[in-house]
Order: structure tokens, then sequence, then C-alpha cells
């Protein structure tokens, strides 16, 4: 594409928009590309220049929300490791300034994806890694999947629970639960 790049972004990103508009009132899996392409005003060989597939516009939008909240960490926190609280406080404002589309993302069709994509890219900020221990990966796994799916549950929920009511709940497990855990020998 030659085309002048401030044309090439805003023309994927009315596909983008018009996929999270039809993905609020339909499952995601059931979206097609010729609906994506009514709505955004463009015709499938068009489409088709910028994805590959729906799946490749999926996941040009997480890469995107991925890595502006690596940024954003790296920016607060260089490459070191972090806390518990730092961590789920920063992932928890950079979503909420993308509440639509990662509560998408975040949604039961494709929650799995995004959680897989999440622990390889912004993850490893997070003190949590380390021992290859399968009962410690298994905890690991029940912490981490069970924190996201609170945040997803969060954004959508009309009465959610303040940022801070929710890092409160998530430190409590951290501390009571997922590090006694980890502490304990095989």
């Amino acid at each position: 594409m030659k085309k002048q790049p401030e044309i090439t972004d805003a023309t994927r990103e009315a596909f983008v928009t018009a996929f999270f508009r039809l993905a609020k009132i339909k499952n995601i899996h059931q979206i097609t590309v010729r609906e994506i392409t009514n709505l955004a005003g463009y015709n499938r060989t068009t489409f088709y220049r910028y994805f590959e597939d729906i799946y490749a516009l999926i996941e040009y939008e997480e890469d995107k929300i991925l890595q502006n909240t690596r940024i954003v960490l790296e920016e607060q926190y260089g490459s070191t490791a972090i806390g518990e609280r730092q961590f789920f406080e920063t992932v928890i404002q950079c979503f909420q300034e993308n509440k639509e589309r990662v509560s998408i993302l975040l949604s039961e069709q494709n929650r799995s994806h995004f959680l897989r994509r999440i622990e390889e890219n912004i993850a490893n900020h997070l003190q949590r890694f380390g021992s290859d221990n399968p009962k410690k990966r298994v905890v690991r796994d029940i912490y981490f999947y069970g924190i996201f799916h609170a945040i997803s549950v969060n954004l959508q929920s009309r009465n959610a629970l303040s940022d801070e009511d929710l890092l409160d709940i998530i430190q409590k497990l951290f501390d009571n639960w997922y590090r006694p855990q980890m502490m304990e020998e095989q």
C-alpha cells in the first residue's frame, strides 16, 4: 500500500470500529467480513488488504492495547518486576481507557485467547513467574485468569466496584492465598 499513512490508518480503524460496533450486539464468531465492510463503507477487497481475516483484526486490536499497556508499564517501572498491586493498577487504568473494546476482548467468546496474549506480552512485569513446578503453574493460572475474569466482569458491570476496591480484593487474594500457595514446598 503506497497510500498516505493517515489514510491507511483511518481505513484500518474504520474496519476495527465497525467490528466492535457489531460485537456489541453479536457474538464475535458470528460476525462476517461482509457485515464489517458494509458498516465501514468499504468493499471486501479493501478489507483483505488490511486483514487476512476477522481473527487478524481482533489480534491487531489486542496488539494495540497490549502495546499501549506495555509502554505505560515500562515508562512507570522500567524493566524491573513490580508488585501485584502496581501491575494490576496500571493494567486496569489502561483497560479503562479502552473499556468497550477490552470488555469485548475479555468476553466469554475471546477471553482465553486474549488472556494468553496478556500473559505472553505484559505479565513479565509481574513477580508471579518463577518455578516450572506443575502445581505452582496451576496456582498461577487460577490466580491470573481469575483476576482478569473479575476485571472483565467489573468493566462490563453497571454496578462496578471502584478500581481501588477491586485492587484491595486482588491484594488480599495475593496475600492470603496466592503467596502462601507459592511459598509451599512441593
